[in-house]
């Protein structure tokens, strides 16, 4: 018996990083969209719609929802249009985003000012990395106040690391 007493701690630690792993999946469900964060009363960033999201999202006012995904649900444009939105689609390839993707998303960005926008993507990695420049290059928003909601999601690494740098210095 004693010999399997060393099982206990094992399955007390894996038992934990099970519950964690649930509960980091739940937090980010929590909200109308997967990783909502709203930034300001005019612009806030989502993965996904969860559940009712899209009702919560609108009666915060949203008027414009940015997609960043490359490859958008069938019938999402027409879903969120018969609801009122503007959709625009900027389809940034999560392995390979160029520059251009970033110039086109501020063109939007622009079009809309003054509108309140929700920039999506499916997790709220490339939404909140690309309101992350915009708001430092674009919104006169310092780098290290931009970077929290970013930060909030995920901290870029790697090739993200490498092209938000890159955005950032031209």
């Amino acid at each position: 018996m004693t010999k399997r007493l060393w099982l206990l701690p094992v399955a007390a630690i894996l038992m934990t990083a099970c519950n964690e792993d649930e509960h980091d999946d739940a937090a980010a469900h929590a909200g109308p969209m997967m990783n909502y964060v709203r930034i300001d009363d005019r612009l806030a960033t989502g993965g996904h719609f969860v559940d009712d999201g899209l009702a919560q999202v609108q009666a915060e006012g949203v008027e414009v929802v940015i997609d960043l995904r490359d490859e958008p649900p069938e019938g999402h444009r027409e879903w969120l249009e018969a609801q009122g939105l503007t959709y625009v689609n900027i389809p940034v390839l999560w392995r390979a985003p160029e520059r251009s993707d970033f110039e086109s998303f501020r063109e939007a960005m622009a079009e809309h000012t003054g509108k309140h926008v929700v920039v999506q993507c499916q997790a709220n990695y490339r939404a909140s990395a690309f309101t992350y420049m915009y708001r430092v290059l674009d919104g006169g928003v310092e780098e290290a106040e931009a970077r929290v909601a970013m930060n909030e999601i995920w901290e870029p690494e790697g090739e993200w690391q490498d092209y938000i740098e890159g955005i950032l210095e031209d």
